[in-house]
């Protein structure tokens, strides 16, 4: 996909696929359900985004927040009980009250402070650190570099220094906007979560919206399902000013921004009736 999509047609389309059920919609958050934020702790749901999430979630079988936040720290932002969340790239997820971590979210979770305080110390030692915001999500790790003085120069010296002391604790990097993810695994991701999630609750209709790298995976496994196993959905991508490329040549759809995503989403609720109990 690679032109802009009306609000109006994909709320239309996603309410005659989501007539096939179980059902289900995913979404990213930052950059997606929220603008954007200069720092993570800055970062809040756009205005209308819990109760439309709350009326979502009353006509769809499962309502799904995938984030590469941890868990405790997006419920936080969205506030909306009885949702499924999968935090960590798909490294934890709560469901049903019970909280779960992939084994290989456990293994991460001894070496990933001391990892992050090596490359802190490396990139010091190569140019200043204001703005740059090391996070520890327990089972993975952020580095952002956007409120640094020079981004682009910061990426291209974090990222060598990131992967090679990454790859000695046996994690790896993957790139995000203006950020490096640590994680301890290639298999976990997004899209293993999303077809985890598909296949345990055989859903018949499947929707995830995101602007990010990462919701690529989640798309093109949302492609696959489609094709191999004739399963209903749709990749909804989100414009930003950085939006990377995969998410365009993934997406069935392209929306302009946050407030497309949550006008996108109060016009799909009024479609859909409430579900039966």
């Amino acid at each position: 996909m690679t032109s802009l999509s009306s609000v109006t047609d994909v709320a239309h389309h996603l309410a005659d696929l989501l007539n096939a059920h179980p059902s289900a919609v995913f979404s990213d958050f930052d950059g997606t359900l929220s603008p954007v934020a200069p720092t993570p702790d800055a970062a809040v749901a756009a205005p209308g985004v819990p109760e439309t999430l709350r009326a979502l979630a009353d006509r769809v079988s499962l309502v799904g927040i995938v984030t590469g936040r941890g868990i405790d720290d997006v419920m936080s932002r969205v506030s909306v009980a009885d949702l499924l969340y999968v935090g960590n790239h798909g490294l934890e997820w709560l469901e049903n009250d019970e909280h779960h971590v992939h084994p290989a979210g456990l293994e991460a979770e001894s070496g990933l402070p001391e990892a992050l305080r090596e490359i802190e110390h490396r990139l010091k030692a190569h140019m200043p650190l204001e703005g740059v915001i090391f996070e520890n999500k327990r089972y993975s790790g952020s580095i952002h570099y956007r409120l640094s003085a020079e981004p682009g120069k910061t990426g291209d010296v974090l990222g060598p220094i990131a992967r090679e002391i990454a790859s000695e604790y046996g994690f790896w990097v993957s790139d995000g906007k203006m950020v490096m993810e640590l994680r301890p695994g290639a298999t976990v991701n997004k899209g293993s979560a999303v077809h985890r999630i598909v296949t345990e609750r055989h859903l018949q209709s499947a929707v995830f919206l995101g602007d990010d790298v990462t919701d690529a995976d989640a798309f093109v496994v949302l492609n696959t399902l489609r094709k191999e196993q004739g399963i209903r959905t749709c990749s909804v991508g989100v414009l930003t000013l950085d939006t990377d490329q995969r998410v365009i040549d993934n997406s069935d759809f392209l929306l302009d921004g946050v407030d497309d995503v949550v006008s996108m989403l109060l016009k799909l609720v009024a479609l859909l009736p409430i579900a039966d109990e």
